[in-house]
């Protein structure tokens, strides 16, 4: 048991809520998952006199089952001047007086503030008119109310993994005192806590500077952390330091208010599960933009020809390829240069692409002639291909690059739509999306793509074949035949 959690006691009837829920992939701030409301317990006098000045003296008895708080509202009485307000334990020894001594004074102005802490037991608070002669037919009776804030305790498990790692939680807390117990089953020192408020001002970090670091300290002591009433998010996230793509940190956490609770939400919270590839590792930032192309691709087409998808660097930018191998289309080339970077990534995205291993990839240099990567070359090739589609990607100089995407050898050569996306780093900014469509024959003859075609002569042919009563074929087929 740590010292927070042993600080901290439980009333003897403890309500209990569970939630069952996972984190977003690239969570943000924005999303932080709702874990509860944080509350310390307290005791609510409130005291109205209908809006004429009172003669009588009331008193409400109320009990605390563990140490709390205890507030005094007075906003529904005419003349507060014209009261005395004290406060009594079960022996009768006053805790609070509006008209007592320094310290019985000191102690009612925090009762008025709400801020008032008293053990467990029983009380009692009384309001006397100062003149309780009186006897006006305009005068009124005091009327008194408690209410008790039932104290809470806030609970979370979940893990870090190399495509989980930041979490964010979000609750709100009423109170003084606020506590934190945090545990990892695994690998502890791997991971990092910073309690924010509602401004996005840092409260306490266990990794941050001196300041925030004392704070949390005191947040995960027995004694705790003096904190208002605010809003409140908790990030955990891997340590500076921590390699989020070899190990995962299981870690639950605990908050309270105060030193005691009656109620405790329960959160568990599923984290992304670990994705080894490419496209796994990469994270967009919250301010990404997504610029997009349209092009053509030619029959025929060859390293020299290739589709321009665009600039490439590192930590800034990524490249997005869809596209469609056809039967009349089967070879597609892409050129790209990678501006800044020392490495490469490469993916399909498997939403789009049904199934990858219809399709053969193969990197190559600027000219064509040099295959880097294959997933059907050699045994070198195919382990360069591997480590092009992993976490960590393939050691790359900067320059320009080709990417031939063809038919796989065993794969039946019918309409495939593919989309790739090419990386380097782990976050991008901006994304360059390239929709590049398959050409027919009909199109590539009739606009010049094919050499040694002749489109005067496939029209004319199929005009006379159609005059003949010949519907067989198509213009496209009669272009092709052309070829």
């Amino acid at each position: 048991m740590s010292l927070v959690s042993s600080s901290v006691d439980a009333a003897a009837y403890v309500t209990t809520y569970n939630t069952v829920t996972s984190h977003p992939k690239n969570e943000t701030s924005s999303e932080a998952i709702s874990i509860g409301n944080l509350n310390e317990e307290n005791t609510s006098i409130s005291l109205s006199d209908n809006g004429t000045a009172a003669t009588s003296a009331v008193s409400a008895t109320f009990q605390t089952e563990a140490e709390g708080t205890v507030s005094l509202s007075t906003k529904d009485i005419t003349g507060t001047a014209s009261l005395r307000f004290q406060l009594y334990d079960s022996s009768g020894n006053v805790v609070a007086d509006s008209q007592g001594t320094s310290d019985q004074v000191a102690a009612y102005n925090e009762w008025a503030n709400g801020t008032l802490q008293v053990a467990g037991g029983t009380y009692t608070a009384t309001a006397t008119p100062n003149d309780s002669s009186s006897t006006s037919s305009s005068a009124g009776s005091l009327s008194i109310s408690t209410s008790l804030q039932q104290a809470t305790t806030l609970a979370v498990k979940s893990q870090l993994t190399g495509s989980d790692q930041s979490e964010y939680y979000s609750y709100s807390f009423s109170g003084t005192t606020m506590k934190l117990d945090f545990s990892a089953t695994t690998n502890a020192h791997d991971a990092r806590v910073v309690v924010y408020n509602s401004s996005g001002d840092v409260v306490a970090d266990s990794a941050g500077n001196d300041y925030e670091k004392s704070n949390y300290a005191k947040l995960t002591s027995s004694a705790g952390l003096s904190a208002s009433s605010d809003n409140y998010s908790v990030k955990v996230t891997y340590a500076a330091g921590a390699d989020p793509t070899t190990q995962n940190v299981n870690y639950s956490l605990q908050l309270y208010g105060g030193n005691s609770y009656s109620v405790i939400y329960k959160n568990k919270v599923t984290a992304q599960a670990t994705d080894n590839t490419a496209a796994g590792s990469v994270s967009a930032t919250s301010d990404a933009q997504l610029y997009t192309t349209s092009q053509y691709h030619t029959i025929n087409e060859k390293a020299s020809s290739a589709v321009n998808i665009g600039w490439l660097q590192q930590d800034k930018s990524m490249l997005d390829v869809n596209s469609q191998l056809t039967s009349t289309d089967n070879t597609d080339y892409y050129s790209f240069t990678l501006q800044q970077g020392n490495n490469l990534k490469f993916g399909f995205n498997t939403s789009t692409t049904t199934d990858s291993s219809k399709f053969r990839v193969q990197l190559m240099d600027s000219s064509g002639s040099r295959v880097i990567a294959d997933t059907e070359g050699t045994a070198a090739q195919q382990a360069a291909y591997k480590e092009l589609t992993t976490t960590n990607g393939l050691t790359a100089n900067a320059g320009s690059y080709i990417v031939k995407v063809s038919y796989a050898a065993n794969a039946t050569k019918s309409d495939a739509t593919y989309e790739f996306g090419i990386y380097s780093g782990t976050s991008y900014a901006a994304e360059y999306k390239t929709t590049a469509s398959a050409q027919t024959y009909a199109n590539a003859v009739l606009n010049g793509d094919v050499s040694g075609s002749s489109s005067s002569t496939a029209i004319a042919a199929y005009l006379t074949a159609v005059s003949n009563g010949d519907t067989s074929s198509s213009l496209s087929d009669a272009l092709k035949a052309a070829v």
